[in-house]
């Protein structure tokens, strides 16, 4: 599908060498954009070229600081603006609260809030006069939390309220936040072992589209699945919505944590 909004543009991808970065890179091709596609995964970024050489690609580990230090520098050298910077990259942990890694929780928070907020302002400041979109991958776990999720929740509602300040001034025309629901990824592998993957799936593609979708028509806020906005619309009027589908999750997470006491 070609997407005239995304034509003659220069765009970066983080977390592109699977799942909804990936998706992104394929669906955005056709409409012959200059394509920054950034992971730390070597590997995993290898393969993207190979499937797409049309693409540029950097290597970069987003939950250091120093991550979009070299996004920036490779961008000012080779770019004269950025178009659009879908910043999908991030991570999570799975398990009980008091188990989840909190001493290292400055590195998922750095993935997972820092540099996607850092990136976007970053470039603002680096092209004034560029018209230049901002599109985090946040979660529906902004909103609704799962239990097993403490420290990735943590880090998607900081971005949620750090992006409703932005709103609320008045000056974040430039700002879009994606919620999707769990989606056919790796997702679920890194996060733990064997983990229960919460109801409904979506596929990556689904997602993809939905996102560019929602950008092209100017959104703030974009929901892939309907479902989860109907869900979270009408428990506003219908309270037991919400605690009746963490009650469902929840017998998923006793499951796992009595699987795990007796392995």
């Amino acid at each position: 599908m070609l997407y005239k909004d995304f034509q003659e543009t220069n765009i970066i991808i983080t977390g592109a060498s699977s799942g909804i970065g990936k998706e992104l890179v394929r669906l955005l091709l056709p409409s012959k954009p200059q394509i920054l596609a950034v992971d730390f995964d070597a590997a995993g970024l290898g393969k993207l070229q190979v499937e797409f050489p049309e693409i540029h690609i950097l290597e970069a580990d987003l939950s250091s600081k120093s991550g979009n230090e070299k996004i920036l520098n490779w961008i000012s050298t080779r770019w004269n603006r950025v178009d659009f910077c879908f910043a999908n990259a991030g991570k999570a942990e799975f398990g009980p609260a008091e188990n989840q890694n909190w001493k290292e929780a400055d590195q998922l928070f750095q993935l997972n809030v820092h540099s996607p907020i850092q990136i976007g302002l970053a470039l603002r400041e680096l092209f004034p006069k560029a018209i230049f979109r901002l599109v985090i991958t946040a979660s529906a776990m902004s909103f609704w939390t799962i239990p097993g999720y403490s420290l990735y929740a943590a880090s998607k509602s900081a971005l949620l309220q750090w992006a409703r300040t932005v709103w609320a001034e008045k000056s974040g025309d430039w700002l879009i936040l994606v919620f999707p629901i769990a989606t056919k990824t790796k997702f679920f592998e890194t996060a733990g072992k064997d983990i229960p993957k919460a109801w409904p799936m979506q596929s990556p593609s689904w997602v993809a589209t939905s996102i560019l979708r929602g950008v092209a028509k100017g959104r703030k806020r974009i929901f892939p699945s309907p479902l989860f906005l109907s869900m979270l619309v009408a428990n506003r009027f219908l309270r037991f919505i919400r605690p009746l589908y963490q009650l469902l999750e929840q017998r998923k997470y006793k499951k796992w944590l009595k699987k795990h006491s007796e392995s």
